[in-house]
């Protein structure tokens, strides 16, 4: 769901007389968990990668933020520190939203705060399942799962099954649900052998999106 699906124009509106937008390019870091966490972000173009990092070089990404979608859910929840990474994927203009400007045009527009809610449950739903996937669910689990989600978000019919219409690297597949390169690329062939996906020029075709379903169910 677009978090801002629901904000009327005149809200829409009131936000953008009280930020300001910025730029970057792709590669550039938005934020970090030593930034202060003064404001959220709107995406009005480009694409952000939401992520955390462990000590041994590892990291787990934990949103991809389209246009609409909005990051810094720390300034949301009031935390003096951002909580995770922030990363353009894609040359990105933002749309910056200070915590006292929300809540004013929340006070004059209550859609803003009802939407703003919805996105913090929205996000906390994600955080708990992603938990859940990565406790109880093994790799060909996790990866149908995912590849779902990203068909129903970018997916594109084609007479060859539903192209996944965005082009992700084995390494950010990985990082999306916890796992190495190299064991994402055993598994993203074991799921073409069985005839569930194709791979090409570095995009994914959904030839059998039951059975990605039935693996997504299985342990």
């Amino acid at each position: 769901m677009d978090p801002t699906e629901g904000f009327d124009d005149m809200a829409l509106a009131a936000l953008g007389e009280r930020s300001t937008v910025i730029r970057f390019r792709k590669g550039e870091m938005i934020f970090s968990p030593y930034d202060p966490a003064e404001a959220a972000y709107l995406v009005e173009t480009g694409r952000v990668r939401v992520y955390r990092g462990a000590s041994d070089g590892r990291q787990l990404t934990l949103a991809i933020a389209d246009e609409g979608m909005l990051i810094g859910r720390a300034a949301l929840l009031d935390q003096a520190t951002h909580d995770a990474y922030a990363m353009a994927m894609a040359d990105c203009t933002l749309r910056v939203l200070r915590v006292a400007d929300l809540e004013r045009v929340a006070v004059e527009h209550p859609v803003v705060g009802v939407e703003l809610t919805r996105e913090l449950a929205r996000r906390l739903h994600e955080a708990e399942d992603m938990l859940e996937s990565l406790a109880f669910r093994g790799v060909p689990a996790r990866l149908a799962s995912l590849l779902l989600q990203l068909m129903d978000r970018y997916g594109r019919v084609t007479p060859d099954g539903i192209r996944i219409d965005e082009r992700f690297t084995h390494l950010q597949l990985a990082e999306m649900i916890g796992t190495s390169r190299e064991t994402l690329t055993k598994v993203i062939n074991e799921l073409r052998d069985a005839g569930l996906i194709d791979v090409r020029e570095r995009m994914v075709w959904v030839l059998d999106a039951d059975g990605l379903d039935a693996v997504k169910r299985s342990s």
